[in-house]
């Protein structure tokens, strides 16, 4: 036990006066005569024992009296745990307040986020001067401790909030390190947060008791600024049919929506920004709900010209939580990709030109490629400028001076791929000339017979097969011949390998342009003279994966496949350049109107933004009126922003099992937490109850005694 106030203790020295007065007022006998002297002298020995207990027993109350008194005026308190002996020690506080967007959500007239903040500075008013004060929140800026309680509060003002917010829980560890790296000082840890399942999951929630088990002395408070019962409508991220179009090419645009908490359907809108930068409304639907809280939209847009198109779909009224209720989109309308088929026949360039632009498609917009196909022999004369992508289809010796126009076409940006068959000669395609480009030294002709099995599906010449990739028979279209390489040459890598674990596709970076390398022929028919065919790949039964990974792979070459224009805040954008952009600089223009310039290295082929924090719509543009390069991505919330779903008391009970750790819901929570963990358990009350008893039976034993004394 403590007291706050121990000198008032000394008032207990004032039991003498009550002793002081007891031996002054003892009552003197009397003499009294009368005939019976024995018995009055036994009924005076009995008075005298029956007179003195009683003044002992008054006595004993009236010192229990001042005592008591003294000792309620002294504050006695039971410690609180938290303390770990440190009285009188200065405190360490660290306020960590959640600041995602998830915290905007509105509950009457105020932000989870405002309340958060105000709660924050009511505790920073109550601290005293010499108390070191953090404030944290889930930004990924550095913190420490503040100047004074008046920066603190400052910064607790200003606040802003955190569209690509860190996890939590690493905020809290920070907060805990902070405190405890004080160890003089009482150690508090204040969390003012949503309690949201997004925010505190399992894993959070083991990652703070961790982190509490390994700081015995610091204390965590739970401040639950939440909203039991809530309702939102939130837009899921966007479905769109590619984020790359030809010309003539519709855009389908299929917007998910999660409704929890409202009855009514809403009305959702979508919007093209014209050439003013200014939206125009291009249609609006009303969501159909079903009973789980789910439902969808779809709207076709036509008639795109060749450029970039940027958008958003939006509720026509906003929601308790603003941030979810709309997505922005870009897309690109590009001329259709021109790809130039050489092989030592036309016919070789059959099946490769089927697959990139099948001749039943009526409708030519449809088609990704332009395919012009010509012999090696008139390569030499051909502009190779004029394509964006160069395919060798089981091409013979060739001469060193279409290796090296070959060479110069790739370093400036463009792309060649090469389908290596049974034409190859060791004695040329080892060359000097022939070795810029291939990705190393052929060895020999296997045949050996395999399958191609990709095992990784993340590089763009296979992620157009990842949703299949299960689905894809390999095995129904063996490769019955293929080429072995040596030592890879310079940064060449394997992107895919046959079942063998041969190299069966190699990439090589040469300049600004790539060089894709197939280590066996795609134009053998099924039936050939005199030899057999190098694999089944385009001449199996339904040979779609010939089909997708030919897409995939000149689109590639082309620098024209789909590349993400979507992105959460936060993340890095990467946007690939083709050969016709030389730039050295560009300017970025941000969703809040504010634009940047910034510089990009020589030769550089790609453009890397990482400044991603606002949500909409940016722009990157070069070459002023020319519009040299005009691109664009798109920037949203992350949907776990949208998870409301808060963490069950008894699951945050369980999980948090610690003295260290209190929830409070409310100021008065917390004042009461604070005061039983920096002072104890008051027992001021108790203390004044019994001295108001004691008070109370000396009242009463004194009139009784005194009325028959008199």
């Amino acid at each position: 036990m403590g007291f706050l106030t121990p000198v008032l203790l000394g008032g207990i020295a004032l039991i003498a006066l009550p002793i002081a007065l007891h031996l002054v007022m003892r009552r003197q006998p009397q003499k009294l005569e009368f005939p019976a002297l024995q018995f009055v002298r036994k009924r005076r020995a009995a008075n005298r024992r029956r007179f003195n207990l009683r003044h002992l027993l008054l006595l004993a109350l009236r010192c229990a009296l001042i005592a008591g008194l003294a000792v309620a005026l002294a504050r006695p308190t039971i410690k609180g745990s938290g303390l770990r002996g440190k009285e009188g020690a200065p405190l360490a506080v660290a306020l960590v307040i959640d600041n995602s967007v998830r915290m905007q959500y509105v509950f009457q007239n105020q932000t989870r986020q405002q309340k958060a903040k105000e709660m924050a500075q009511w505790l920073v008013d109550q601290l005293p001067e010499d108390a070191q004060v953090a404030v944290v929140d889930r930004s990924r800026a550095a913190t420490g401790f503040v100047v004074d309680l008046g920066t603190a509060e400052s910064r607790v003002r200003n606040l802003a909030v955190e569209n690509n917010p860190r996890p939590l829980e690493n905020a809290v560890h920070e907060a805990i390190r902070l405190v405890a790296e004080q160890e003089d000082h009482r150690q508090e840890v204040f969390l003012f947060s949503d309690l949201s399942v997004e925010s505190l999951d399992e894993a959070a929630l083991e990652a703070i008791q961790m982190a509490m088990a390994e700081a015995p002395d610091v204390r965590l408070y739970l401040v639950d600024v939440g909203v039991e019962e809530v309702s939102n409508r939130a837009l899921q991220p966007l479905e769109l049919s590619g984020s790359v179009l030809r010309p003539g090419q519709p855009l389908r645009v299929e917007v998910p929506a999660e409704i929890t908490g409202l009855a009514e359907a809403p009305l959702v809108e979508i919007y093209l920004q014209g050439a003013d930068g200014k939206p125009i409304k291009r249609g609006q639907q009303i969501l159909e709900v079903s009973a789980e809280g789910s439902g969808r939209a779809v709207f076709e847009l036509g008639d795109l010209p060749i450029g970039t198109h940027q958008g958003l779909v939006k509720f026509s009224a906003t929601d308790a939580l603003e941030a979810d209720n709309a997505r922005y989109f870009t897309v690109e309308v590009r001329p259709t990709a021109k790809v130039l088929l050489l092989g030592e026949r036309k016919s070789d360039a059959l099946f490769l030109r089927e697959a990139l632009s099948p001749s039943l498609i009526a409708n030519r917009a449809d088609v990704r490629f332009q395919c012009v196909t010509e012999t090696v022999a008139k390569a030499a004369s051909i502009d190779l400028e004029g394509y964006d992508a160069v395919c060798l289809l089981d091409p013979p010796p060739l001469s060193e001076g279409l290796w090296q126009s070959l060479t110069e076409y790739v370093e400036h940006g463009g792309g060649v791929g090469v389908f290596l068959g049974h034409r190859a000669r060791l004695s040329n395609f080892n060359g000097e000339a022939a070795q810029r480009l291939l990705p190393g030294r052929l060895l020999r002709k296997s045949r050996h017979a395999t399958y191609l099995r990709p095992q990784q599906l993340d590089h763009p010449v296979l992620t157009g097969l990842r949703n299949y990739a299960e689905q894809i028979p390999w095995q129904l279209y063996p490769v019955l011949q293929y080429w072995e390489f040596g030592d890879w040459t310079g940064d060449a890598y394997v992107v895919a390998r046959f079942a063998d674990n041969k190299a069966a596709l190699i990439e090589r970076p040469v300049g600004r342009g790539r060089v894709v390398t197939f280590a066996t022929a795609v134009s053998d028919r099924l039936e050939i003279e005199n030899r057999e065919p190098w694999n089944l790949l385009p001449t199996g039964p339904e040979p779609w994966p010939f089909v997708a990974l030919s897409n995939q792979l000149v689109g590639y070459l082309a620098q024209s496949e789909s590349e993400p224009l979507d992105f959460y805040a936060g993340e890095t954008v990467s946007l690939r350049l083709a050969p016709r952009h030389q730039i050295s600089s560009f300017v970025l223009h941000q969703p809040n109107g504010e634009s940047l310039r910034r510089s990009l290295p020589p030769g550089e082929d790609t453009i890397q933004i990482s400044t991603t924090q606002q949500l909409g719509n940016y722009r990157v543009a070069s070459g002023g009126e020319s519009r040299l390069l005009d691109r664009g991505f798109s920037v949203n919330v992350s949907p776990a922003m949208s998870q409301l779903t808060r963490v069950a008391p008894e699951v945050l009970a369980e999980a948090l099992q610690s003295e260290q750790v209190k929830l409070a819901s409310s100021l008065d929570d917390v004042e009461r937490y604070v005061d039983i963990g920096r002072t104890g358990q008051g027992l001021f009350s108790w203390a004044i109850m019994l001295v108001a008893i004691v008070w109370g039976a000396e009242h009463l034993l004194g009139n009784r005694f005194y009325r028959e004394a008199s």
